[in-house]
């Protein structure tokens, strides 16, 4: 539990510099685009009667926001507190030359927000008594006239605080107060949707892991139950009608001579256990095609090949790779199923007149294809159909995909691409599973 709410943290809070990373580049723009005319308004000599000291910085400090955009790879968090840094400063030296102009009333309140909003709540509230103490600092340090020599003109334009300033950095440092409260409890909330929102898609992945697990593990009892029925027909069924086909010879042999309706009803007995004794091995065939060994899935395909060959008068070629072995005698069952019923397919829909088969694999993967030289898929009817949903299934029990398109020089391609090893995402085990 401690560490699937690690998990949940992490994933709220990937989300979040997901969204800073983005919201910054947005910021940082806005904020070039902003202060551009105000740039070009000092630099044309029509703003406030500033100093050349006064307007040099104001050109430093636009550049150093404009080199936020020039190398706009860097870590967020550093254009952030870039911005954060040049707008306390435009704050105040600005604030001190024109008291009353509009960037001492307006960047100390936004400033804060937009640290508590990248920085979490201790930088905002840091902020926040820094915006503070420049509201009412600002005023004072405006009517130090060798001070305010330095930033404006003495001889066109004296600062002045008139007597509601106090008044006025009250008010706003209320204001702020009020916003970076709000700020915080919308913050939370966020934060909280965001960790339920990940918790909700880290819950339902686990349940579709854990499906998968059991859906694997009923696959897997299903053909174990199969195999084990062919085993009883081939090592029980056709033994006993072996057995009655040589007592039926056996006493062929015991009545010579005989009449000629004795003889027609034994050969009939005869012939009849022997359709039966071959229709119980393509039976227990079916039941359980792969046999046991090293080379169990090749051998399958290719006598798969022969029957269809030897059976439809189709041509079925096989290729395999000598690194094609899953090494997993599920994955191995599952593979032969999509080869048998794609080749199926070929045969009853696509009147096809080549079927190739191919199972290549490297370090990673397996693949299975099958193509003939058919009508294509959507002519055959099968794109929706019963077969190709099975074989889809199939390969999302290996974890797999599976595709399916006509071929431009005509027929159909199956591809079905699975990993040699299955990788669990969520750790489940059997067990797990099953509980």
């Amino acid at each position: 539990m401690l560490k699937r709410d690690l998990m949940e943290d992490i994933s709220a809070d990937a989300a979040f510099a997901a969204w800073r990373t983005r919201a910054a580049g947005i910021l940082t723009f806005a904020n070039t685009m902003v202060f551009l005319p105000v740039v070009l308004i000092v630099a044309a000599g029509q703003g406030p009667p500033l100093t050349l000291f006064t307007k040099i910085s104001v050109y430093l400090f636009y550049g150093a926001i404009l080199s936020n955009v020039l190398f706009w790879k860097r870590q967020p968090e550093i254009r952030i507190g870039i911005n954060l840094a040049v707008g306390y400063l435009i704050a105040f030296v600005v604030g001190i030359a024109l008291p009353q102009g509009p960037f001492i009333k307006t960047l100390p309140l936004v400033l804060p927000l937009i640290a508590m909003v990248f920085f979490e709540k201790k930088a905002g509230y840091g902020a926040a008594l820094l915006s503070a103490a420049m509201l009412f600092v600002s005023p004072l340090l405006s009517t130090l006239s060798f001070l305010s020599g330095i930033l404006v003109d003495p001889s066109i334009y004296k600062p002045s605080v008139p007597p509601f300033v106090w008044f006025q950095a009250v008010a706003q440092t209320a204001i702020l107060l009020q916003l970076m409260l709000l700020l915080n409890q919308f913050h939370n909330l966020l934060k909280q949707t965001l960790t339920e929102r990940a918790r909700a898609s880290q819950n339902l992945t686990d349940e579709m892991q854990k499906r998968l697990v059991l859906e694997q593990e009923l696959a897997r009892h299903a053909d174990e139950e199969r195999r084990r029925l062919g085993c009883e027909i081939h090592d029980g069924i056709c033994q006993m009608i072996t057995a009655s086909l040589l007592r039926a010879e056996a006493l062929a042999g015991q009545l010579e001579p005989m009449d000629a309706a004795v003889e027609k009803s034994l050969r009939g007995i005869t012939s009849l256990l022997e359709e039966s004794l071959n229709e119980a091995h393509v039976v227990a065939q079916g039941l359980c095609p792969l046999q046991p060994g090293p080379d169990a899935l090749p051998s399958a395909l290719r006598r798969l090949a022969g029957r269809i060959q030897s059976t439809a008068g189709i041509d079925c070629i096989l290729q395999c790779s000598d690194n094609a072995d899953p090494g997993d005698s599920t994955k191995e069952n599952h593979l032969f199923r999509i080869a048998q019923e794609a080749v199926s397919n070929a045969v009853k829909h696509a009147r096809a007149g080549t079927i190739l088969i191919s199972l290549t694999g490297d370090r990673h993967f397996i693949e299975l294809r099958i193509e003939d030289d058919g009508v294509g898929l959507s002519d055959a009817g099968t794109h929706e159909g019963m077969g190709l949903q099975t074989m889809s299934y199939r390969a999302h029990l290996m974890e797999g995909e599976l595709t399916a398109a006509s071929i431009e020089t005509g027929g159909t391609r199956i591809l079905c691409r699975v990993p040699r090893h299955l990788q669990p995402k969520s750790g489940f085990t059997k067990e797990q599973a099953a509980s």
